[in-house]
């Protein structure tokens, strides 16, 4: 949830609306936002942490304010 907390600080949201903690049977992201900005804030974070996985570059901080900038409008 780092990328997604890279996004909401890029939007100027709390990054505390995006948590995570263990349960029983596996780890359980909670984002507190309305449905459709937190779809926008999933894909993204899937989509960066995606890049990470591949040994590619993260998003640049020019990246990243981009599409807070389109989140937000």
């Amino acid at each position: 949830m780092f990328q997604a907390r890279r996004l909401l600080n890029s939007a100027d949201l709390p990054i505390d609306l995006v948590t995570i903690r263990s349960t029983q049977d596996e780890p359980l992201a909670t984002i507190k936002l309305p449905p459709e900005t937190a779809n926008a804030v999933v894909e993204w974070a899937l989509e960066a942490a995606t890049r990470v996985l591949r040994d590619d570059p993260q998003p640049s901080d020019a990246e990243v304010y981009k599409a807070a900038r389109a989140m937000l409008s």
